[in-house]
């Protein structure tokens, strides 16, 4: 005995579709969090940063997914914690409460900003634009009480136009900012407040006082586009990073950020490596040095998939580890070598060319079989291994 169905089919002379109409699936019941209004669950997550809690439900997910929450969680993780930011620089309008910049400890933050750089919303796009912002921040806020030349006030009225072209900047390409991609020279009024009247022995009458005497002093205002950087101090004819003003901006040299796996593997697109690029002297790559192993991964990937392109521009990219705070080559160890040897394309190969010009002083002298190998690919006489 066949049984009966429990819905109509097409066999049946009958449409399932004209059941839908009539017939709906129940709407599955929320949870007390998802109940909250929309409101006290963004309060919820601000003061809890809890970065994961949009991937609890749908329903807190669009909540939570905005752009302008985007870039407050981007403020109050990746702003530097210099000096002159600890006094009326995170106002309301920019960073409105409950979040509380300095409510975040360097450990925690360095959390933080991990967990924000593997997001998927977390993009070059966003970081630049949360740049421009946080540039305009400092002008606001900083320089209200400088007097500066007319043309120098142009450029801060229209200070986007500089930030629209980062990559024509100083990238710090020898590891090292240079003293500023736009230097301005203002003055600062000083008015000191004016002393209280003296009474007499007739009240009627006061003693009168000198008028306070107004003052200026020199200051010196650097910007950096690439870095998202700005200095604002005394005019000095060395620059010094002291007190600046950045972002992305690690939260100590002890403490980085890891950088996102979605920036090391393909495909690389110019968009991938500027953000690389950017992040390249924030957030560590390798453990340590010696066990570089994410940064010789990379490398090897690209010798095998042939992207000559991404391979120089990683060559030449300056990295820290996150025992080794200060910035140095990408690393290349013997093994980039033999893989460059292994995957070329007859004689002269680009890779082995490149590894050979650049990085020859890797290879000790106990890797005589590999030096050998390189320069029978280059055509160059075996006499030079008799000098290294």
């Amino acid at each position: 005995m066949e049984r009966a169905s429990s819905s109509l089919g097409p066999s049946d002379g009958g449409s399932s579709s004209s059941l839908s109409g009539t017939i709906s699936a129940p709407r599955p019941q929320r949870c007390t969090l998802e109940s909250l209004p929309a409101e006290l669950i963004e309060k919820i997550f601000f003061h809890s940063l809890e970065i994961n809690l949009p991937r609890a439900s749908w329903h807190i997910a669009r909540i939570l997914s905005k752009p302008i929450i985007y870039k407050w969680l981007v403020r109050v993780a990746f702003s530097s914690s210099n000096t002159s930011s600890k006094h009326d620089f995170f106002t309301p309008d920019f960073l409105p409460p409950p979040l509380t910049y300095w409510a975040v400890s360097p450990s925690e933050r360095t959390h933080l900003q991990t967990t924000i750089l593997e997001c998927r919303w977390c993009t070059l796009q966003l970081i630049r634009q949360c740049q421009q912002d946080y540039v305009k921040q400092i002008i606001r806020q900083k320089c209200k009480d400088l007097v500066f030349s007319d043309r120098d006030q142009q450029i801060l009225d229209n200070i986007d136009q500089w930030f629209s072209r980062p990559m024509e900047f100083d990238l710090a390409v020898h590891g090292r900012r240079g003293s500023g991609d736009l230097v301005m020279k203002a003055k600062k009024k000083h008015t000191p407040a004016a002393p209280a009247t003296t009474a007499t022995s007739t009240a009627a009458e006061t003693t009168p006082t000198a008028a306070p005497v107004t003052t200026f002093s020199d200051v010196r205002i650097s910007f950096w586009i690439h870095f998202g950087a700005v200095q604002i101090g005394e005019p000095s004819p060395v620059s010094y990073e002291i007190d600046q003003f950045r972002l992305p901006c690690a939260p100590s040299l002890d403490e980085r950020p890891r950088m996102p796996n979605k920036l090391l593997r393909p495909p690389w697109t110019a968009e991938k490596l500027e953000f690389l690029l950017l992040l390249s002297q924030e957030a560590w790559i390798d453990e340590d040095t010696h066990s570089s192993d994410r940064s010789h991964l990379v490398l090897r990937q690209l010798i095998r998939d042939r992207d000559y392109l991404t391979f120089e521009k990683l060559l030449y990219m300056n990295v820290v580890s996150k025992n080794y705070s200060y910035p140095q080559n990408w690393p290349v160890k013997t093994r980039h070598f033999r893989a460059a040897v292994k995957y070329a394309r007859g004689r002269n190969d680009p890779f082995v060319r490149l590894l050979y010009h650049q990085r020859w002083h890797v290879l000790g002298e106990r890797e005589r079989d590999v030096k050998a190998e390189v320069l029978n690919n280059l055509d160059v006489s075996a006499r030079r291994l008799n000098f290294e």
